[in-house]
Parts: C-alpha cells; sequence; structure tokens
C-alpha cells in the first residue's frame, strides 16, 4: 500500500514519484498488481496518475487518503505493508484533517481481518509516531510495526537518479523509503540468519540512509563555507552606493545568495536516526 496525503490542493511532484518508484520496486519483487493499493491526494487527478504511471506499465485506481480510512474496515488480507511519504509535523502526517498517531493504529487495529500491519513512515518528525500502543490485545490481536525514517526531526530527501522502466527520472528523493523499496525489490538477510525479514529491511534502508546523510553533510559542509562568503559579498556589495536599477540588483542577487546559504544550512544540520517499534514480530515476519 503505497500512501501520500495533503493539506494542499496538490501534493508535491517529488513525493508522488516516491511512490511511483515504489510501485516499480513492488512489481519486481513480484507483488501481484492487485494487491497493490494507491493512496494519493490532490484536485489533479489525471497529473497524478500520469505521474505514477512512469514506474508501472499497469493502471491502478488511485484513491485518497479519505478512502484509506474507510477502504482498512472491508481489508481482506492477513498482512498489510504501508508506505507513507509527504510532509509531516507536529501532529503527525500532513491531511485535511490531519492524521494524527492515533488515528492511523486506531485504524489498522480496528481492521477485522488484518493480522500483520507493517506501516514505512517517510514524513519529517516520524517520531510522533513512535511509542504508540501497537502490540495484539485482548481487544486485538492485529500487530502493528511502524518504521520511521527519523525521529523528532525533519527527514532527509535528496536529489536521486533512478531508472524507471527505461527512462532515467531525477527527483528529491525521501532517502529512507528509496533504500526501503530498493529492499523489496532485491532483498538483503541483513543479520544473516538466513531469511529475508521486515528486521533486515529495517536495517538495510537506516544503514543506506544515514551513510547518503554522512557523504552529503560532508559535501554541504564544504557548500555552506562557499555560500556564506559569497552571502557576504553580495550583502556588501547590496549596501553600496550606485544607481537605482544597480542596487535593485545588488539586492536580488544577495536575497538569491541568502536562499543557497539556508537551503544548505537546512541539509547539513538535518539530523536523521530510523527507528522501528514492534521489533520482536519485526524479527521473524518474512518477505
Amino acid at each position: 500500500m503505497l500512501f501520500l496525503s495533503t493539506s494542499h490542493s496538490a501534493p508535491e511532484d517529488r513525493h508522488i514519484y516516491d511512490l511511483s518508484f515504489g510501485v516499480m520496486c513492488l512489481e519486481n519483487a513480484g507483488v501481484d498488481p492487485s494487491d497493490i493499493f494507491i493512496y494519493i491526494d490532490g484536485q489533479k487527478r489525471a497529473d497524478i496518475e500520469s505521474k505514477v504511471s512512469m514506474g508501472t506499465n499497469n493502471t491502478y485506481n488511485i484513491r485518497t487518503s479519505a478512502d484509506f480510512f474507510s477502504d482498512i474496515q472491508t481489508y481482506s488480507h492477513d498482512n498489510l505493508v504501508m508506505f507513507v511519504t509527504g510532509h509531516g509535523g507536529l501532529e503527525g502526517i500532513d491531511a485535511s484533517p490531519g492524521i494524527t498517531p492515533h488515528k492511523l493504529v486506531d485504524a489498522l487495529k480496528s481492521s477485522p481481518d488484518l493480522q500483520n500491519s507493517i506501516v514505512y513512515l517517510g514524513q519529517c518528525f516520524a517520531g510522533t509516531f513512535n511509542y504508540m500502543p501497537v502490540g495484539s490485545t485482548k481487544e486485538s490481536s492485529n500487530s502493528v510495526i511502524l518504521v520511521g525514517a527519523t525521529g523528532l526531526h525533519p527527514s532527509l530527501s535528496l536529489s536521486t537518479s533512478e531508472n524507471l522502466q527505461g527512462n532515467n527520472l531525477r527527483w528529491s528523493a525521501n532517502v529512507f523509503l528509496l533504500h526501503a523499496f530498493k529492499w523489496f525489490s532485491t532483498p538483503k538477510d541483513m543479520d544473516g540468519d538466513g531469511k529475508h525479514t521486515i528486521m533486515d529491511s529495517y536495517k538495510y534502508a537506516g544503514v543506506l540512509s544515514n551513510s547518503s546523510q554522512v557523504s552529503t553533510k560532508a559535501q554541504t559542509f564544504v557548500d555552506l563555507i562557499g555560500s556564506y562568503q559569497e552571502l557576504i559579498q553580495a550583502a556588501n556589495a547590496a549596501r553600496s552606493t550606485g544607481t537605482p536599477l544597480q542596487r535593485m540588483q545588488w539586492d536580488l542577487e544577495a536575497k538569491a545568495k541568502r536562499q543557497n546559504y539556508s537551503e544548505a544550512c537546512s541539509i547539513h544540520n538535518v539530523h536523521q536516526e530510523c527507528w522501528i517499534l514492534n521489533s520482536i514480530p519485526a524479527q521473524s515476519i518474512e518477505l
């Protein structure tokens, strides 16, 4: 199940491409298209379908996040694997209305036929979903496993180039979900027990996404120094005397340099550490 909600009229293209890549990986893993469900919010449905189709030759009925909460009550499968991309914040997943941790977990646990629900949370501040009551109880035998890209921090998205159906697609991909999808496409036994389990996917995506973070921070530190020097020079020029046209140009350049510096700071200061909740069943649930 691929999930993208938003409180705006349209989701960001990069988030749709996250799921388009995910569809391709799941199909490559042998998942029957009839078992792949896609939920994406947005008013321009044809545009959403077109972007999703970049990763598949199959046609999917793409529904909205509101449909998910009604569909889950009649979901007939024993197991569910859900990938969430988009934005997150203090109150959970961005949507209209917002999707709180309780709302999502309660919906999954109240689904009558589900036995196991595994949710990969790629959005920023995914740690708001940690420490929730997700284990099986007398009221619900459904065990929910939550895997978060990050704790109470923004999640990392980086420029990525991947081959989708013979076409090279470059987008700012959610790094954790990117590697989670790659694991499902080509699973790797991370702990050497001879099995491909959900725990393996968590370790694989966590190691590779954090390796990306380290290499990116090394580069952005260099960029940060350069962009700061450029910002100072542009700010000094903006304070110089000159014609009104010159001063307007210098002011625009200073604003552009300030934006470059701010973006470099944001990437350099990201601290992403993935987590998993309800790890015991994750050690035994195999792909």
